[in-house]
């Protein structure tokens, strides 16, 4: 393993970097972050496809879910060690299961000295969750899943696979990154709810961030994000999602599973379905207007439940 110091020990976070090994016993590169403490509790934090490594604020980058995790925060850095990393992606052809991403995970935590491990996961992150959950339970503590079950919706499906035939057909045509801003466009009316765009859109104030309309606000989703993903990296992990699947009515740990009703790209029943599979499990239900994407927006209610959880 090689670890490199990305900042002065007094901000307690450093860059770690490994191999891990896949199904077929294939050399794969990892990369990934600890921040906290050395010795205390470690919670592995894992998002969305867009989500990586940083996941609280540093000095150099501000983190995905700092209004979750942090000094003083639910996920409070302050008490507990977070575990992130950067997804696997077109490293493994043709894609990368989310059990291989576990297997990542894991040899992290080898590296690190990470006996056991708490886990939040949201959307991808809590399929990989699951995984992790199933394949290595004696070193899974306790598991929250937000907005993710143990398999993926055939119209989640459907809708993935309309996103892959526009980057597909975009990287045959020469512009790959016409075809992720597409792509992003078209994943946001899954992400978000009908509501929402009503209300934002439908008659904006002049002077909101809103006035261009809802089709200015999906260009400008798409742009950022085809300026920062690579093709196929985005198609391998898409496929990784149509493809997960875990029994979960072996899992060992302590499942707590969250779900928004408005959700429509995992859908509160199915979540309701796998907690009712689950052994020890419970499952919360939250109204949002932000659909999918409550794990990014709630932050009062996630941040009550991960701090009942790990608060005490």
């Amino acid at each position: 393993m090689s670890v490199t110091l990305e900042h002065p020990p007094g901000r307690r976070c450093r860059d770690i970097s490994t191999i891990a090994l896949t199904a077929t016993g294939s050399p794969v590169p990892v990369h990934g972050r600890l921040t906290g403490p050395e010795g205390a509790p470690t919670i592995l934090v894992l998002g969305g496809i867009s989500s990586g490594r940083n996941v609280a604020d540093t000095a150099n980058d501000n983190g995905w879910w700092r209004q979750q995790a942090g000094p003083g925060k639910p996920i409070d850095t302050n008490r507990h060690r977070i575990l992130s990393f950067d997804f696997i992606g077109a490293d493994i052809h043709p894609f990368p299961t989310t059990q291989d991403q576990a297997r990542a995970i894991l040899a992290l935590a080898d590296a690190a000295d990470i006996r056991d491990l708490a886990i939040v996961g949201s959307s991808y992150g809590g399929m990989i969750g699951l995984a992790l959950a199933e394949l290595a339970p004696e070193r899974v503590r306790e598991l929250v899943v937000i907005s993710a079950a143990d398999r993926s919706s055939e119209m989640a499906k459907a809708w993935r696979s309309i996103q892959r035939d526009t980057v597909e057909m975009a990287l045959r045509l020469g512009d790959g990154k016409a075809g992720l801003d597409l792509a992003r466009r078209l994943a946001m009316t899954t992400y978000r709810t009908p509501d929402e765009f009503e209300a934002r859109f439908a008659d904006p104030d002049p002077d909101s961030r809103d006035a261009g309309g809802v089709a200015t606000y999906l260009a400008a989703r798409g742009e950022a994000w085809a300026d920062t993903v690579d093709p196929q990296r985005f198609l391998a992990l898409s496929r990784s999602m149509d493809e997960h699947r875990v029994e979960v009515g072996g899992l060992k740990c302590r499942v707590t599973y969250i779900a928004a009703l408005e959700d429509r790209l995992v859908p509160a029943d199915q979540i309701a379905d796998a907690a009712k599979r689950t052994p020890r499990s419970r499952l919360i239900t939250l109204s949002s207007v932000f659909g999918h994407d409550a794990f990014l927006k709630e932050d009062a209610i996630i941040g009550a439940t991960l701090d009942e959880i790990f608060g005490s």
